[in-house]
This record gives C-alpha cells, structure tokens and sequence, in this order.
C-alpha cells in the first residue's frame, strides 16, 4: 500500500533541547522519507530553538521547515502549521515528546481503519524522567498533564467520547479547513493554559459524520515539565473559564438555560469543596486536591457563564458570524 503523504507539524516555544531529541527521532522514523515532512512552527521563542531547528534544515533526510507564529497560542500554531504543510495528511505532536520510530506509521494506519476517517489520536504516556511524581497527584490529574492511556491494544473507532490530545494526533487537511481549524479560547479571554483547541474542530467533525480513531500502538512519551500545585491552580481556573466559552459557541443557549445552569453549577461547587474538605479530613491528599481542583474549575465555569470574565463581544460576534480565520 502507498504511504500516506504526511506534514508531521510540531508545536514549538522554549524548549530547544527537548526540540532537538524530538527532531532525532522524527528523522528516523520507519515511514518512507519521500512520503512525509517535519513542519517546526516556532511561538516566538527567545531560546536558541531557530538554531537548533536551522541545523536539522540543511542537513540530509527528512525535509524540515521553519516558520515563525507571531500570534501567541497554541491554536494559532497548529493553525500555521496547518497552512505551512504541503501534504494533505497533518500529524501532530508537542515538543515535549518523545516518540518511537514506528509513531508515524502507526499513526497513519488509524486511516485504514474505516472509510470517511478524518482524525486519528494516540496513546500519550507520562515521562517523569527524574522527577519524582508528586504525592498529591492522583492518576484522576494525570489527563491534566497530557495523558490518554485508555485500555486496549487494538485501533478503534471513538463514540461519543471522541476526544483525542491534540499533543498526539493525525488528521486530513480537508476536515482541518472544511471544520474551522482549532479554536483557541485564549482568542475569546481565556488563557492559552487550558487546554481544549481541539474540541470545537471534533464536534465539527461529528457534526459532518467524520470519525475519529483511537490507535494505541501510536504512543508519545510527554516528558512532565510542570507539576506545581499553584500550576494546576491556574490550570483548572482557565479551564472552567473556557469550558463556559466553549459552551457558548458551540450550544448557543438562551438566558433561561444558562440561569439554570448557573444554579446547578453553584449546587455542584459547594458539593465538591465539601468533599475536598471531607477528603482532607480523612488525610487523603490526592482526593482532596482532586476535588478542589474540580471545584475552582467549576467555579471559573461560573464566572465565564455569568460573562464576568472572558472577551464576551468577540464570542458574541463569532456566533452572529465575524468567524476568525483559521
């Protein structure tokens, strides 16, 4: 069977050395060399990774370009590098990876699997190389970092639970533009630490009868770079308030259905601060983070559903139909 003609995009900010064992390894993938190319789309970053990609850009192999992102966000890169790719497969993966020489062409196989397959996701194991993994974080955080390690050995195809880490992923050109691209909350208010750019272009994707395929045998090593408590602090925070943006983009719900939806939001945050304090009391760390982890994301939902924090007039605009390119 002809391989797949693929633009593997990575996704770059600070993080040159990680960046360049990264590059390594894509260089000596078992995927034929004619039939993919390595996109580094570069965030504006202020470490030495123009240098270390420009040393992969005139050597011999895989060929590799270089491109600036001058608008910061993650969704504005994967964007980019969707532009810059001149194949009409697009693979993904982060610079805090690290991959096995058969990721791409396990990746690609996920294409095979049914007719009408526009994203495929792998596996996303956690690297804690020498660090020591906190105590306080429990296996229920560990999708926070990046991980997706669900059962099973064989690809298959998602239901309803399409989400794949954007961090690990595959998909065609076609649904990337016919979907929108990713949409980034950080462009509606929120920060470009919550994750979830991937989200709308699934639904899209679910809403065109597309499918989604989960390939196990296509795993990435996230080496962990954070792991502070105050980072997951923030991180939760960020992630309600695009989960109330997100919401509103894609439901466009009435003033009656959000109300109630407040209400039963405030119902649910006073449960899981209590059961984070209940959790504390019984000396379980993990489970009382874990819980009040949940409740600070609930608590930036509330405050993203009530229009207190967010860029409401760019949403609204979005939706009466000013769409931002992607």
């Amino acid at each position: 069977m002809t391989a797949r003609p693929i633009s593997v995009i990575v996704c770059t900010y600070n993080r040159a050395d990680l960046l360049a064992g990264l590059l390594r390894q894509l260089r000596v993938q078992d995927y034929p060399t004619d039939a993919f190319e390595i996109v580094v789309i570069d965030n504006c970053s202020n470490d030495h990774t123009k240098q270390v990609v420009e040393r992969f850009v005139t050597e011999a192999g895989v060929p590799v370009q270089y491109v600036v992102e001058g608008h910061l966000g993650i969704s504005f890169v994967r964007n980019r590098g969707a532009q810059a790719a001149r194949y009409p497969f697009l693979a993904y993966i982060d610079d805090d990876c690290s991959v096995g020489p058969d990721w791409l062409s396990q990746l690609a196989k996920g294409f095979d699997l049914q007719d009408d397959v526009d994203v495929v996701g792998g596996r996303v194991l956690l690297a804690w190389d020498q660090k020591q993994k906190p105590a306080w974080l429990g296996t229920e955080l560990e999708p926070w970092l990046g991980a997706d390690n669900r059962p099973g050995s064989q690809p298959r195809v998602l239901g309803k639970e399409m989400r794949v880490r954007e961090g690990n992923m595959a998909l065609t050109w076609e649904a990337w533009h016919s979907c929108g691209g990713f949409l980034g909350m950080e462009q509606f208010g929120s920060k470009n630490m919550a994750a979830g750019e991937v989200i709308y272009l699934l639904n899209q994707v679910e809403r065109r009868r597309g499918k989604v395929v989960f390939v196990p045998g296509a795993v990435a090593h996230h080496h962990v770079t954070k792991q502070g408590c105050p980072w997951f602090l923030r991180r939760a925070y960020w992630q309600g308030v695009s989960d109330g943006i997100l919401d509103y983009l894609l439901h466009r719900r009435s003033g009656i259905s959000i109300l109630g939806r407040i209400l039963f939001d405030l119902i649910v945050l006073f449960g899981l601060f209590c059961y984070a304090g209940v959790s504390c009391l019984k000396a379980d760390r993990a489970k009382a983070v874990f819980h009040l982890l949940r409740a600070i994301r609930r608590f930036g939902l509330i405050l993203s559903e009530t229009r207190l924090v967010g860029d409401w007039p760019l949403a609204k605009l979005w939706v009466l139909g000013g769409h931002l390119e992607p």
